[in-house]
């Protein structure tokens, strides 16, 4: 359509314009000038459409700029927020005095894992459910009731607590009229600070720990206080405390009163910096410290209570005693305070109360798995108290590898120790050793099968592995301490493939580390 060039009105078709009475331009001009809004338009949109693009990105960029550092401040404000908090947490809780609260703050509860294995490998094998033991009947088959406290009484304990599985071995060095002196040797102790700073499935330490500790025979009688913690910077002597046996005291109360005021160290952290902290007061020779704070850590490491005896009955508790699977007779008793509960099975017998088996709290776990000593030469009346018999006691114990060699063709070893993951054999390890090599110089037609065994965690090939180094380097101490011929020897490892007890409990898991004989 064709409008007027002066006054914009519509045309049509004529010579004039019928509003203003304008001539009509030609045809090319009004098109021309009718053309000429849509060409800038056009090109206003082509500008606009080329800069949108970039305009966006601009903006985006700038939006994730400033979303990344609002996240940042975020996390740092949320991060200091939370370890104020848990900084607080701890405090309270240490200020409290209660073990209970300081070891849930400080993220150390029930959770654990098994040992023999890398640690990203272990399971909650170790979370054993609570201690139990069956009631005895009267003359049970293979029940004893004594356990000599003499030298060489070799005690081997499992132990399950926050950072692992791991055995304890104590050994009695000498008895005298005064007190008895005895070694301790543990792997895989718990180092607090080092579990604070590691990741859960990061690896621990697995040195060894060595102590001395001598208790006092005045004690063994009359203490009521059990300090089951060993380590190198605790004082030789810890008068009115005992160690491995609770004092006769404690059991004659039980059986006769049914309770008795009963004082132990806490299990975990709490008790291991309480008796680090009690320890360097015994050391300057006086009850305290000097401190508030540090005389308070050291109460903090005690649970005193009313230790009280759970039922009437003796408890049939299953111990290798001298390699033999016996029931020693026990008595359960338990203790009730504000921060956990010990739960105790001690040995009945008036002369040396074994402490058998204890879990304290939610927390540590122990069991006593293998009880040795040597039998009385021949004419002796034994050295210190308790020195009666039990199996194993006449002259022929140190042979019961030859004797099970020569009936089955085969013998269980439980005597060989090994550092924790390792194969590499503990001293405590030469008495076995010897009894092996004796019995193949008795019978020097003789060969062997040297099998190695673990349990199950840790993942098969592990275990296939770690059990074959072991026997190879029982193989190798056997051809290079005693001279025994190497072709004689074969070393094979079965990993967990052929257990002797279940893998679920604490001692069972123990038991299946071992070594076996097997005649060829």
């Amino acid at each position: 359509m064709a409008f007027c060039t002066k006054c914009g009105a519509s045309l049509g078709g004529g010579k004039f314009c019928t509003s203003c009475g304008t001539p009509v331009a030609s045809e090319s001009a009004v098109s021309t000038a009718a053309t000429a809004n849509p060409i800038n338009t056009s090109a206003t949109a082509s500008a606009t459409t080329n800069s949108s693009p970039v305009v966006k990105i601009l903006m985006i960029v700038l939006g994730i700029i400033v979303l990344v550092a609002l996240l940042g401040l975020g996390t740092c404000v949320y991060v200091g927020y939370r370890a104020k908090n848990k900084v607080d947490e701890v405090r309270q809780a240490y200020k409290s005095n209660n073990p209970k609260k300081l070891e849930e703050a400080l993220g150390m509860g029930s959770g654990r894992s098994t040992s023999d294995g890398p640690t990203s490998a272990r399971s909650s094998a170790a979370s054993d459910s609570p201690l139990s033991f069956p009631t005895m009947s009267g003359g049970q088959p293979g029940t004893e009731s004594k356990v000599p406290l003499r030298p060489n009484l070799t005690v081997v304990t499992a132990i399950a607590q926050w950072n692992g599985d791991y055995e304890s071995i104590k050994r009695i060095e000498k008895v005298t009229e005064s007190g008895v002196s005895l070694n301790y040797r543990a792997d895989n102790i718990p180092n607090p600070t080092e579990t604070l700073s590691k990741t859960e499935n990061a690896p621990r330490s697995t040195s060894s720990t060595t102590a001395h500790r001598t208790v006092r025979i005045a004690d063994l009688r009359e203490a009521h206080e059990y300090s089951q913690l060993f380590g190198p910077s605790m004082p030789d002597v810890m008068p009115g405390t005992t160690a491995i046996s609770m004092s006769q005291a404690v059991l004659n109360d039980l059986k006769s009163k049914g309770e008795t005021p009963f004082t132990y160290r806490a299990g975990g952290l709490q008790g291991a910096l309480g008796s680090l902290v009690g320890g360097l007061g015994a050391l300057a020779g006086s009850g305290g410290t000097g401190s508030k704070e540090t005389d308070d850590l050291e109460k903090l490491g005690k649970v005193e209570c009313t230790l009280k005896r759970v039922n009437d009955g003796t408890h049939a508790f299953p111990v290798l005693l001298n390699d033999m699977r016996v029931s020693l007779p026990a008595i359960h008793a338990q203790c009730n305070s504000e921060d956990e509960t010990g739960d105790f099975y001690i040995l009945d017998d008036g002369e040396n109360p074994l402490a058998l088996a204890w879990k304290l709290g939610s927390g540590d776990t122990l069991q006593v798995v293998k009880i040795s000593y040597p039998p009385v030469p021949e004419g002796s009346a034994g050295t210190g108290a308790g020195s009666g018999g039990g199996p194993g006691a006449d002259a022929g114990a140190g042979q019961q590898i030859e004797q099970q060699l020569q009936e089955k063709g085969q013998a269980e070893v439980y005597g060989i120790y090994f550092d924790f993951a390792s194969d590499k054999i503990k001293p405590e390890s030469e008495p076995v050793l010897k009894e092996i090599a004796d019995a193949l110089g008795h019978n020097p037609t003789w060969r062997l099968r040297v099998e190695g065994h673990t349990d199950n965690v840790g993942g098969d090939e592990y275990n296939m592995e770690l059990s074959q180094r072991r026997a190879e380097a029982v193989k190798q101490a056997l051809v290079a301490r005693y001279h025994i011929v190497a072709d004689r020897l074969t070393p094979q490892g079965f990993g967990a493939l052929r257990p002797k007890e279940p893998n679920d409990t604490l001692a069972g898991r123990a038991r299946n580390r071992r070594v076996e004989l097997v005649k060829e």
